[in-house]
């Protein structure tokens, strides 16, 4: 096992972790975990399938990592977490939303995809407005979010911003229905900690009802006498499994026999996300998950005062599962069979009514 600890963006640059993965193909290895920040991922993956060619399995949320040697067991994506988000809305009445987004790369992929995922499910965008991820006072964004008169308020981007927000509309004393992106994720590792975001729902990946994850956990506290109860050490563990079992397919012990052995890995069972979910890879199938449930959505527990972190239990309560929902569900005005009555808008646009 070799290390490489760099800092990329939106702190460091994309430089210094493409050349992280020119030093680990220098010293001669087999398979990459990582890189992990979508940010750096986009140019990381155009690196690594032009030069690199070192399988390299990430859990970054950017559709745009895959490629020939890059795989991904997503901590979350910028395409789909928009779509479980829209759907929790939907499930809870919410007719509009104002949307606040980190000015990123992972920023503008998020909205892109939570217009599309609110479309979808009904749910009209009244507002977006983009912010700096790393500044600290929200005041002026909170207040033109809040001009907006949405019935909720959604994040999309890195999290750095969202305690800041918090802050801000604690200041403004504004207490909207509110949810979040697997930003929700970073909190445990916040200097603030995940008091500092109570209020939202996010988008997470620890189940309780998951047997693999339980089962893993109760080896892992017997071993080392304390249970991380979150995302990070069970998708950890899923990205070691399919690694492990890629190189156990190997043949031969190379790059290349890797990749070959990562796309011979089937249906295997993840700790990560809800019972029953399943990993699995495929030539052209760089995406392992085959669960909706590899995300949920859950909340900082009320009651929340002390500090934790990810060596500790969980300190956030389950609140919504994916919920598929009929075109009828998604316009519950429709009278009979057609489209247009179903949405009036959509009349004489069999476009839209799709």
């Amino acid at each position: 096992m070799i290390y490489k600890l760099v800092h990329g963006l939106p702190t460091g640059d994309a430089h210094t972790v493409i050349q992280a993965g020119r030093e680990l193909v220098d010293a001669g290895v087999v398979a990459i975990d990582g890189p992990w920040i979508s940010d750096n991922a986009i140019p990381f993956r155009e690196w690594n399938d032009r030069e690199g060619h070192v399988p390299s399995v990430a859990m970054c949320g950017t559709d745009l990592w895959y490629g020939e040697w890059c795989f991904n067991i997503n901590n979350g994506s910028l395409a789909e977490d928009p779509y479980v988000m829209s759907n929790y809305l939907a499930v809870k009445g919410i007719k509009t939303v104002a949307v606040v987004y980190d000015k990123t790369a992972i920023g503008d992929e998020y909205r892109g995809f939570f217009r599309d995922a609110c479309e979808f499910d009904g749910v009209e965008v009244l507002l977006e407005h983009g912010v700096d991820p790393l500044e600290t006072e929200m005041g002026p964004a909170v207040e033109r979010l809040r001009s907006a008169g949405a019935d909720a308020l959604a994040y999309l981007g890195v999290g750095v911003a969202s305690v800041h927000i918090n802050r801000a509309l604690a200041a403004a004393q504004w207490d909207p229905f509110r949810v979040m992106c697997t930003a929700f994720m970073s909190a445990p590792v916040l200097p603030q900690g995940m008091a500092s975001l109570k209020g939202w729902v996010g988008c997470d990946q620890y189940d309780e009802t998951n047997t693999v994850a339980q089962d893993f956990l109760d080896r892992f506290e017997r071993r080392y006498d304390y249970r991380p109860e979150n995302w990070f050490a069970i998708i950890n563990y899923d990205i070691a499994q399919m690694i492990a079992h890629g190189i156990s397919k190997a043949r031969p012990l190379s790059p290349a026999g890797v990749k070959a052995g990562l796309e011979r890995v089937k249906m295997l069972p993840a700790a990560t996300g809800g019972a029953r979910g399943l990993l699995s890879f495929a030539p052209y199938v760089h995406r392992a998950w085959l669960s909706p449930d590899f995300l949920v959505m859950r909340e900082v527990r009320p009651d929340l005062d002390e500090k934790v972190g990810l060596r500790d239990r969980t300190g956030t309560v389950m609140r919504h599962r994916f919920q598929p929902r009929s075109r009828t569900d998604r316009r519950p005005a429709a009278t009979g069979d057609s489209a247009a009555n179903a949405n009036p808008a959509a009349a004489g646009n069999p476009a839209a009514a799709g």
